[in-house]
């Protein structure tokens, strides 16, 4: 690693960083797998009288995967859905504290919810019921949901422990001064 560079980051985060990477480009492939099949199958049955049978069953199955895998990127990047009008106007202390907080409510909320995942997994794979129009175990469907919350629950810890250890970055700040608007609009 080069002087200029920083310093080194730990082990855990280069490797987390590398799945976010991963998650990252297999959700837009996913997406992009999605936009295609749905693409193909609407212009072959109006164009053809030919499409896909399981074509949209297979875009609502790589749906759940984007949504629960990918909410691990967005989770690790602190932009997962959450309100933060009133957290970007106090000062860092309380923001380290408050997205501390946050961090533990998602940790314990996912925690539920792997649980709860792993449970439906458990049955549905056991029960043998296959997809309707795709031949894929249902268990498929759920398997992103046990994934996701694991994935989402190691993402709120790295934000816990880094906001104990004092090592979150500040958010930016809602001045007006600060934002970058045109002069029109002040």
């Amino acid at each position: 690693m080069s002087e200029g560079a920083g310093p080194a980051r730990p082990m855990l985060v280069r490797a987390l960083d590398g799945l976010t990477l991963v998650v990252g480009w297999a959700s837009g492939m996913a997406l992009l797998t999605v936009a295609l099949v749905i693409f193909f199958n609407a212009t072959g049955r109006y164009l053809t009288g030919w499409s896909f049978l399981g074509g949209e069953e297979l875009a609502r199955l790589l749906t759940v995967w984007i949504t629960f895998i990918g909410g691990f990127a967005l989770v690790r990047a602190e932009r997962h859905v959450s309100i933060d009008l009133v957290l970007r106007a106090v000062p860092p202390v309380v923001q380290r504290l408050f997205r501390g907080f946050m961090a533990l409510i998602g940790l314990v909320t996912m925690a539920f919810l792997a649980v709860w995942a792993w449970d439906l997994c458990v049955f549905s794979f056991g029960s043998g019921k296959m997809g309707t129009t795709l031949p894929v175990p249902r268990g498929l469907f759920f398997l992103p949901v046990l994934i996701g919350a694991v994935l989402m629950g190691i993402g709120f810890l790295e934000i816990l422990v880094r906001a104990i250890r004092n090592t979150l970055g500040p958010l930016p700040s809602l001045s007006v001064e600060d934002a970058d608007l045109p002069e029109k609009a002040l």
